[in-house]
């Protein structure tokens, strides 16, 4: 390799380095975790962009709630579909112990069939729903964490700031 390729590269390395040890002196530690802090160069987080997380958890919050509201209701709706089709399964079931085997009582074990089908369907939609709840609720506590993350790194960059 050429020598003097090899000092270039080692001349920007330096370069590099140098302006590394310049920018930490004048730049404040950025956050990347709870635990954690590195410094970023010439970067600081702004009460826009600190309101602009706090409105995106407030979102996804808004959204976990609506998921879960619908969960609840289909959960509920597929209970009550269940009872009632416990309840014609019983009648049903009455009906064929007593005598022959009529179209009439076919026809009420075919209804109570179907009345399981259907509940068993709510039944799967509220737990697709819980399971989309539960995702989304993930999803907000990400965005909150954030949120606060994003918090204290601008009331570290601006002890001054409105969000104190």
């Amino acid at each position: 390799m050429n020598i003097s390729l090899l000092l270039s590269f080692a001349a920007a390395a330096m370069c590099l380095c140098m302006l590394s040890v310049a920018t930490d002196a004048f730049c404040p530690p950025v956050v990347t975790s709870r635990h954690q802090r590195q410094r970023h160069p010439l970067a600081a987080v702004t009460e826009d962009e600190v309101l602009a997380q706090v409105e995106k958890a407030e979102e996804s919050w808004a959204r976990a709630l609506e998921a879960r509201k619908e969960a609840n209701a289909l959960s509920d709706r597929a209970e009550e579909q269940g009872e009632a089709a416990a309840e014609i399964a019983k009648e049903a079931e009455a009906a064929i112990r007593e005598g022959a085997i009529s179209l009439e009582k076919i026809a009420m074990a075919d209804q109570a069939t179907n009345s399981n089908l259907d509940a068993g369907s709510v039944l799967s939609r509220a737990l697709q729903a819980a399971d989309d709840a539960d995702r989304l609720e993930a999803i907000a506590e990400v965005a909150l964490a954030n949120s606060e993350e994003m918090l204290d790194q601008h009331l570290i960059d601006f002890p001054d700031s409105s969000l104190a």
